[in-house]
């Protein structure tokens, strides 16, 4: 099927646990997809069953600029489902093919380095959403629907968790890239407190944390929420942002044992082997888990502030299950439908924003849930008022 620049996307690593989800949403809204990888043979696996006869594979060898902008050339936007290490790279080779750009977040650092190129995205008249997944991304947007209609905000505090409940999984499975996992688990957490950015060790703050899924036990992890919306809402005065993250404890002390063996450092060593290049070669030689898992995918933004009527606790929260046909984790829904929708509201012009943005100060918040919620992914809002 022949479909115009005008309606085509570009997803790099589509073919990947988010990426397929990606792929399969933007195919299902009538959209042409061109899947850009190094494993042809895999994409085009991918294509056959997600793309649903929309989806097309453009092989690379590499990660270079110029190589994925020749890739990406004739379509509208390019979703970047990669590492985050290649964020720059996909925005500049963006750039280059004159698309917009989406991409699932930067570990707090990368995101503040890709908002230095918001000068040439709007020279070029090109938007790039910076952190479009679930988490960043939806609790992003989560966050400004609670902001709404508060005068003064005290704290925001993103949380996300989940749960598995896929019969004979393996023991290490790991629902996104573990080089991002093992980033979030070994490098230290960036939090806003007190009007200011500051660090704090791996793995501190541990607090227990009541989700729609129950209990789960959370600690601070480096998360891009925390990058930009003490920023985008500073007019109204927050003083606190932090991020936590439920892991399960098995999981969480088998990666902090190797961690303290010094196995997630990435300095090469005396034979000029990275440490971390090492284990994580280990860890993708691991068996694949069941096509069809049973998980859930639960995010929830907490924002305390102050209206016309005094204190208030605004919660919104959301919790993904998974699919069978295709199967799709809860985890690649939460995170690959948005960026498809946001695809589609840049292409439908519903998104006006040129430069370089976060989530919240580009994406229409109501649009962008009543989307969700078509696609079963329904927010819950939860006031509470405090006594002053």
């Amino acid at each position: 099927m022949r479909v115009g620049k005008r309606r085509m996307v570009a997803v790099v690593g589509g073919a990947g646990a988010m990426g397929r989800a990606v792929v399969y949403d933007l195919a299902r809204q009538g959209l042409g997809v061109r899947l850009i990888e190094t494993d042809a043979g895999h994409a085009r696996a991918v294509a056959r069953r997600y793309g649903r006869g929309r989806a097309a594979v453009v092989p690379i060898t590499g990660a270079g600029v110029e190589e994925l902008a020749r890739a990406a050339e004739g379509t509208s936007v390019l979703v970047n489902c990669g590492p985050y290490g290649l964020n720059l790279a996909a925005m500049r080779a963006a750039l280059e093919a004159g698309c917009h750009y989406v991409d699932l977040g930067g570990l707090f650092h990368t995101t503040r380095r890709q908002l230095t190129l918001d000068a040439e995205f709007r020279r070029a008249r090109l938007l790039a959403v910076l952190g479009m997944g679930s988490a960043p991304g939806t609790t992003n947007l989560l966050a400004a629907a609670a902001a709404r209609g508060l005068a003064r905000i005290e704290a925001v505090r993103v949380y996300n968790g989940g749960a598995d409940f896929t019969p004979d999984r393996p023991a290490l499975s790991f629902g996104f890239s573990p080089a991002t996992l093992l980033d979030e688990l070994s490098q230290r957490p960036m939090v806003f407190t007190r009007g200011r950015f500051r660090s704090a060790p791996p793995l501190s703050g541990a607090e227990e944390f009541r989700f729609d899924l129950g209990p789960q036990r959370v600690h601070l992890s480096l998360h891009s929420e925390v990058a930009t919306l003490p920023v985008s809402l500073a007019g109204k005065g927050v003083r606190e942002c932090a991020f936590k993250i439920a892991y399960e404890p098995a999981l969480v002390e088998r990666l902090r044992w190797l961690i303290e063996l010094g196995l997630a450092d990435p300095r090469p060593g005396p034979r000029g082997i990275a440490p971390r290049d090492v284990l994580l070669d280990a860890l993708r030689r691991l068996p694949p888990g069941p096509d069809v898992v049973d998980d859930r995918d639960a995010l929830a933004v907490v924002v305390t502030g102050r209206d016309r009527r005094g204190p208030i606790a605004v919660r919104h929260e959301l919790t993904a299950g998974p699919q069978r046909r295709p199967p799709l984790s809860a985890v690649a829904r939460n995170t690959g439908f948005p960026p498809a929708i946001v695809a589609r509201l840049l292409l439908d012009g519903a998104i006006r924003a040129r430069g370089v943005h976060p989530p919240e100060t580009c994406v229409p918040v109501r649009l962008f849930l009543r989307a969700l919620a078509d696609r079963g992914l329904m927010a819950r809002r939860t006031v509470t008022r405090r006594r002053p």
